[in-house]
């Protein structure tokens, strides 16, 4: 058996700072026996207390974050080792330090074959996001060439701490991006490149809460009476109203013909799941699609400058309540108030249908049904921005009365 902890050795007797290091204790047949990795970090005995550092030290959290990183790595290597040798004293150990990474190709040439099957096999814009993934862990890495033995906690930390503060990524992103390095190292596994799944025993960056941008009823009504200075103007209006009306995702609204409709009903295929969707037409919607006659092509337009346009539009017709948002920078949350349509955006018409429909009390699956979710439980966030929309109006009623 071992255990570890941390020990200061040799502290300078000019200066006072010594090397903190990881003490590894062995105890197996009576023989015990210690070794000591460095963590490469440093400070003065004086902030160092019984194996501990002093709360006076000013660093403290920071330091103390950096060593638990290295210490559950040392660990999580020793338990593979032990688990490969079935136990471990300290010239096992040593051997195993020394040695050379046995994978012939580094992670990045990985990494690239990988993206090769994916070409042949996957969506067009799982191909770009793996392409980004993959550029950025080129600029990461610079000229060091990784193998996958050194996939450690260390590594996903400083990976992360790179997307936060070089890229500027929000959370959200980043946990995405570490769901794609996961469906690469399942790759791996798969093909008999990795004999375990040691990677999923990590720690990930997790997702965090962020505002989701709905219109209102009332700022819905806003949109349908506001007239159109321009006929520019007025198609990203129509095809707006086609995403509120419709719950589709905007590469999807973009396609509709008029072999979609049956009765009163339109029939879709979406592009990015591939579900079969079912979506009433509302009279509103129809009046949209018979005004081009149920061809939308005269519509289509990049999804960027529809986000450009719509914000324009959007503030033209009055939605411009000021509202408060969480964005992270660099790491940092901050709260910011911007006026509402410079936050709208093509994805604001999906999320606006599915909120007011569970406002009109559609039940949830039917909802599901039109919107092609796959899981019940996605929708669930709307749930509770309809809820805050319910308590919102009735403290219009409490004021009322007052």
């Amino acid at each position: 058996m071992y255990r570890t902890k941390y020990v200061l050795k040799n502290p300078s007797k000019k200066s006072g700072i010594g090397k903190i290091t990881i003490e590894i204790y062995f105890s197996r047949d009576g023989r015990r026996e210690r070794m000591y990795l460095p963590t490469g970090e440093e400070i003065h005995e004086k902030y160092w207390t019984n194996g501990a550092i002093s709360k006076s030290y000013s660093q403290k959290e920071q330091l103390l974050r950096r060593l638990e990183d290295k210490h559950h790595e040392v660990k999580q290597q020793l338990y593979q080792w032990e688990k490969e040798l079935g136990y471990l004293n300290a010239d096992l150990v040593k051997a195993k330090l020394e040695e050379k990474p046995v994978q012939e190709k580094d992670m990045l040439t990985l990494f690239d074959e990988f993206m090769e099957v994916k070409r042949l096999t996957a969506k067009h814009k799982m191909v770009i996001k793996l392409n980004t993934i993959r550029n950025h862990l080129g600029e990461f890495l610079g000229k060091k060439r990784m193998y996958l033995v050194e996939y450690n906690q260390t590594f996903i930390n400083r990976l992360t701490h790179y997307w936060e503060q070089k890229v500027g990524l929000q959370p959200n992103t980043i946990h995405k991006n570490f769901r794609f390095i996961l469906l690469f190292l399942n790759y791996l596994k798969k093909e008999g490149v990795l004999e375990n799944e040691f990677y999923k025993e990590f720690q990930y960056p997790r997702t965090v809460e962020t505002n989701t941008i709905v219109l209102t009823k009332d700022e819905v009504v806003k949109l349908i009476q506001y007239v159109p200075k321009t006929n520019s103007e007025s198609k990203v209006r129509d095809l707006f109203l086609v995403l509120i009306f419709t719950g589709l995702r905007f590469g999807d609204a973009v396609r509709i013909s008029k072999s979609w409709v049956r009765g009163e009903f339109l029939y879709i295929n979406t592009q990015k799941t591939g579900e079969r969707v079912s979506i009433p037409l509302h009279p509103r919607l129809k009046a949209v699609l018979d005004k081009y006659e149920y061809d939308l092509k005269p519509l289509k337009i990049s999804n960027q400058k529809f986000n450009d346009y719509v914000k324009d539009l959007c503030k033209e017709a009055g939605i411009t309540d000021p509202i408060e948002i969480v964005r992270h920078e660099k790491g940092v949350r901050q709260y910011l108030t911007f006026p509402k349509h410079k936050l709208i955006a093509s994805h604001t018409g999906r999320r606006t249908f599915i909120t007011n429909a569970i406002l009109a009390g559609i039940p949830l699956p039917v909802i599901q049904k039109i919107t092609g979710h796959r899981k019940l439980t996605t929708l669930q966030k709307y749930v509770e921005i309809a809820d805050d929309s319910k308590k919102s109006e009735l403290e219009k009623l409490t004021n009322y009365f007052k």
